[in-house]
């Protein structure tokens, strides 16, 4: 993977702000852009499925700002 590669695999969590990878770590994407790292995802009530590697609980994005709001 080249370095312009992973800069553009890399995103940063919606609540916390901590910068995580797409293509390794089980976010969860919402919207065009947004994504909350696996801790958030959690907190905010969602539940993960490894055996099935899907969310079978969607977390609250209450008072997250808008996937595609440029204020971010």
């Amino acid at each position: 993977m080249t370095h312009r590669e992973e800069l553009e695999d890399q995103a940063t969590c919606a609540d916390c702000g901590a910068q995580i990878s797409r293509g390794s770590e089980r976010g969860f994407a919402f919207g065009e852009s947004g994504v909350l790292c696996f801790a958030c995802a959690e907190q905010r009530g969602g539940r993960y499925d490894a055996d099935e590697d899907r969310w079978t609980r969607a977390p609250s994005l209450a008072g997250l700002p808008a996937a595609d709001d440029p204020e971010r």
